[in-house]
């Protein structure tokens, strides 16, 4: 069964820092999921990070940012090296630019918005100087530590948000799409509808099924079955039954859910344990 980790087990910090490969109270090779925000920045590359079943290479000088409830493996290579920032998703709560690029681009589906990020070698320099930073202020008993590496946390954001720059959009369109997918997120369980996310969104279900299409490619039901799919997915994943992940996702009937997850994946949830368990 794949766990579920929350900070404040291991950390009375909202913020914790950890060199790559340093131990920690679980299994960082296996598959988990946590409760938090992991930004992982790789010194020296090699291997591959998991992250909902989607494999990306480890390569140097990247960030690879983990959105809560994800599931994800890391498998370094043997030399890779680097630094993991771990934090509470209240932190950057009153830093609408940062709380913006979390929750409207990281807890997006990897195949939708990729978690890695690259840059060149000047910004390499930099990022390389703030994680050193961070780190040793992390290990120091410096007053306001907290604020520092929340601080220079600020800084790696910002330089993620910059290689997005180029291709964000800042339409009436892309802020509908990014409130529909905020609630999409929270409210998938309960609600399988077009209709009802365009009710809250106060525009008619053509309209959404228009700006959805635009920005995906896809219709707003099949972004919702894809949520309800990944959600699966990772229940699946951490041993439910396919009886138990029906229920959790609220589905009335077992059987229902069994012929919805195959229609959307090609495959059984039975088989689809087969693969992955």
């Amino acid at each position: 069964m794949i766990p579920i980790h929350d900070l404040k087990d291991s950390s009375p910090f909202d913020i914790k820092v950890n060199e790559l490969g340093a131990r920690t109270n679980y299994n960082t090779s296996e598959h988990h999921r946590h409760n938090y925000f992991e930004l992982f920045f790789f010194e020296n590359g090699g291997g591959q990070h998991e992250i909902d079943f989607v494999d990306f290479e480890n390569h140097s000088f990247s960030i690879q940012i983990v959105a809560p409830g994800q599931v994800h493996q890391m498998k370094r290579k043997p030399g890779s090296n680097g630094f993991v920032v771990i934090f509470e998703t209240s932190v950057f709560d009153k830093e609408a630019l940062i709380s913006n690029f979390l929750f409207d681009h990281i807890c997006y589906e990897v195949t939708e918005f990729s978690p890695v990020y690259t840059f060149d070698k000047k910004v390499q320099t930099q990022l390389l100087g703030l994680f050193q930073s961070i780190w040793q202020d992390f290990q120091s008993d410096s007053v306001l530590k907290n604020e520092f590496i929340k601080a220079n946390l600020s800084l790696v954001c910002i330089q993620c948000i910059r290689t997005l720059s180029q291709t964000v959009d800042k339409s009436k369109n892309q802020k509908t799409y990014d409130s529909f997918r905020r609630y999409l997120n929270s409210n998938f369980r309960e609600i399988k509808k077009v209709k009802e996310y365009a009710a809250v969104l106060n525009i008619s279900e053509k309209q959404l099924n228009e700006i959805v299409s635009a920005k995906t490619g896809y219709s707003a039901s099949i972004i919702i079955y894809k949520q309800i799919i990944l959600e699966s997915k990772r229940l699946l994943n951490m041993g439910l039954s396919a009886k138990e992940v029906a229920y959790d996702l609220n589905f009335d009937d077992p059987s229902h859910f069994s012929k919805f997850f195959k229609k959307q994946s090609g495959i059984s949830p039975s088989e689809f344990q087969k693969i992955h368990l």
